[in-house]
């Protein structure tokens, strides 16, 4: 099976969905896209870190307006951010380095199961907010969904495998 060795083929699998997910995540993650809005000429964009306002004159970025109604949200993408990179680095190091010790691979597992529930919870948080208009929600919003998603099924392939 090349790279992976004698690995079965649903733990790869797992891997390459925690791959997946931790790249989803960090765009998610950093981008600030997670509202948008355009209303006559004006487009305003933001995300957890920043926001971004643009105009047919002028444009714009800075940090985001109401930093205390985003902490949570913040807090909790940032520990599932986190914590799917050390479900990928167990998870490698187990393949690729210490093939005969399962609980590295069992213990990216469970990490990605809880940075899956963690960053649920965060997208949770945000789009409850006051304020937050579900027709604005955009594609760092869409992308750490997926990533959430994504590090629960990781999570489970890894389980089984």
């Amino acid at each position: 099976m090349g790279i992976f060795g004698d690995a079965k083929p649903i733990t790869v699998a797992g891997f390459l969905s925690a791959i997946v997910s931790f790249v989803l995540q960090l765009i998610g993650f950093a981008t600030p896209f997670w509202t948008y809005v355009k209303i006559e000429g004006v487009t305003v964009h933001s995300g957890l870190w920043q926001g971004c306002i643009s105009t047919t004159c002028t444009s714009g970025c800075g940090a985001s307006g109401c930093p205390n109604a985003l902490t949570g949200t913040q807090a909790l993408e940032t520990l599932a951010f986190i914590i799917l990179l050390a479900a990928v680095i167990l998870v490698a190091v187990q393949l690729f380095v210490m093939k005969d010790k399962d609980i590295m691979k069992k213990a990216g597992a469970v990490c990605c199961i809880v940075a899956g529930a963690f960053a649920i919870i965060g997208v949770i948080v945000y789009a409850t907010q006051k304020g937050v208009k579900i027709s604005t929600l955009h594609f760092s919003f869409a992308f750490c969904v997926i990533a959430a998603v994504g590090g629960i099924v990781a999570g489970v392939l890894l389980i089984i495998g």
